[in-house]
């Protein structure tokens, strides 16, 4: 059986920030993994493998790694992405459009805005489908396990690379709480 597609994707941007061996030592039993395995085995797996990077190497080369990812799975997720800048082309302006999005996000999303700084706010749990997270490797993890806040800079990769082909312009986005870290929200900030 194939590994899981996802792992090879996460080994190579953590190789690519942190090194052939820090990624080795990271994903470690990853090869264990495929699309059939059961999604606790996964989240197990995953939150290990979360563990192993922070102890392997320094706070900028995990966050760099896991950021990679998020960019990844930008180019991937590109659907999500491509229909939201299609929705901000409804409108005349960056400003009319946020306040479009600020009345109606997307379900299990919250916007709130202060000046240049948008916060983004998802909660799992009231997405069509209920879930602990919405990456699909932490989908299985039990409600009283948590993971080191280190893994969710993958979803600020995503958050930043959304918004800056949305507003056409960098953005700096700060990982503020996630669900799988212990919050009952996941919440980012966006200064643009």
């Amino acid at each position: 059986m194939a590994k899981y597609g996802m792992l090879i994707a996460m080994e190579k941007c953590i190789e690519q920030a942190a090194g052939k061996s820090a990624a080795v030592k990271v994903m470690e039993g990853s090869e264990q993994i495929t699309e059939k395995t059961d999604q606790k085995k996964i989240a197990q797996w995953a939150k290990g493998a979360v563990e192993r990077l922070d102890a392997a190497v320094d706070e900028k080369t995990r966050v760099q790694a896991m950021q990679n990812c998020g960019y990844n799975c930008a180019k991937k997720n590109h659907k999500v992405i491509e229909r939201a800048v299609a929705r901000r082309k409804k409108y005349a302006s960056d400003e009319d459009f946020l306040a479009a999005e600020l009345k109606k996000p997307m379900k299990g999303t919250k916007l709130s805005r202060d000046g240049d700084t948008l916060y983004q706010v998802y909660t799992p749990q009231e997405f069509t489908r209920p879930m602990r997270c919405y990456c699909s490797l932490f989908r299985g993890l039990p409600p009283e396990k948590t993971v080191s806040l280190t893994y969710c800079n993958c979803s600020k990769g995503f958050v930043e690379k959304y918004w800056e082909a949305v507003l056409e312009k960098p953005v700096k986005v700060d990982l503020l709480q996630s669900a799988i870290s212990g919050a009952k929200e996941c919440k980012f900030a966006i200064h643009f």
